[in-house]
Parts: structure tokens; sequence; C-alpha cells
């Protein structure tokens, strides 16, 4: 079973790790090798991303993958990185789902498949994974794998964007602005772009001046 630990703290995921927690050791390796809340930690990350792995907790295929794929602690080895993610890809785990899709939509490890990338892409959204939305939306955009609809793309963009992915509330708020897929609205622009400017969104930020 995969258990969501993201809201516990570092010292929380320790005590549990003592205790042999799987699930717990996944999610402090996730922190370590991507420098999540806490310093980067490639060493210790990969040891209780193994461990993990070893106790049969499908997500930790995933934080393998993502070191090997980049070359994270250990050297890039980006064929080996895409067999831990269709590991954890097969077992179900969205994040390895969603990369699974990266990698079919890039063709560097892999020939390319459009068709096969949306595919993972849309196994990932069905578990409401963010970032896999907005995938869908860039696919139907472009045209990739499937017809070009941008009313169609726009319908993900806002899935990925209600989730509070930054890069989907500009493209909603881009579309507001500018009625690409629906009807213009500059109220609703300026609320999705202020939600990405907040975070930072440098993009954003400069939209937000322009209607002003």
């Amino acid at each position: 079973m995969i258990l969501n630990y993201t809201k516990k703290t570092n010292q929380e995921l320790e005590r549990l790790i003592s205790a042999n927690d799987p699930a717990a050791m996944h999610e402090l390796a996730r922190r370590l090798v991507q420098g999540e809340g806490i310093a980067e930690d490639y060493k210790r990350g990969l040891e209780l991303a193994y461990k993990s792995e070893a106790l049969g907790y499908a997500p930790a295929d995933t934080v393998l993958g993502f070191c090997f794929f980049y070359g994270k602690g250990v050297p890039e080895d980006k064929l080996k990185g895409f067999e831990y993610f269709h590991s954890g890809a097969t077992k179900g785990h969205d994040a390895a789902q969603y990369n699974m899709g990266i990698a079919y939509e890039r063709g560097t490890v892999i020939e390319q498949d459009y068709e096969l990338a949306l595919k993972w892409y849309e196994k990932a959204a069905e578990q409401k994974f963010a970032k896999a939305f907005y995938k869908i939306g860039y696919f139907y955009e472009n045209g990739l794998g499937v017809s070009k609809d941008v009313t169609k793309a726009f319908t993900f963009y806002e899935k990925a964007a209600n989730l509070g992915y930054v890069k989907a509330e500009v493209e909603v708020g881009k579309a507001y602005l500018t009625g690409r897929g629906l009807l213009r609205d500059l109220g609703k622009a300026k609320e999705y772009l202020g939600k990405a400017a907040a975070k930072g969104d440098r993009v954003a930020a400069r939209l937000l001046r322009d209607i002003e």
C-alpha cells in the first residue's frame, strides 16, 4: 500500500524509519535527493531508497530512477533510471508513471512515442498528479499524439491549476487573458496569474503588470 507521508516532519520520519517503516524511508529519501526542506544528501537518500525498495515499497523505485536518470549521487545512467521508473509505474506509483510519460515524450532513452507518453500521463492523472494534467493539456494544445484541441487543453490546464501547479496557473491565466479556448475574462486571468505570481513566477508577474 502506498502511504502519503508528505505532511510529516523530518523528525517524525526519522522516528518511523527507526521502526523500519518503508514509506517513511521513501519520503525522507525523496526529500534528501531533491533538497526539499532539508540539505541534499544523495548518499543517505540512496541508502534509504534502497532499503525501502528491498522492503517492497513501490515509490522507492521512483527515487532510484530519479537518481540514476539525472546522475544524483551515482553516475548518470538514463536507461537504468528508466528501468526503475518502469518498475514503479507498473506497480501503480503516480510519479513513476509521470516520469514514464517524460521518457516517451523526450525519446532520449527509448524511442519517442507521444501516444505512449500520453497513456502514462493519463495513468498519473487518474491519481490526481498535477503535473500529469498539465502535460495532457500541453499535448492537446500542440496536437502531440492526439488531434489538436485548445478547448480540451484548457480543461486539463485548469485541473492542474486547481491542484496548485504554478505552470498550469500561468497557462490558465493566459487563456483567460487572450480568450484561447474559452471566453476572455480579465477577472479570472488576474485570479490565476495572481496565484502564480505569489509563488514567484516571473511571467505571471509581468502579465499582471501588463493588465494593469
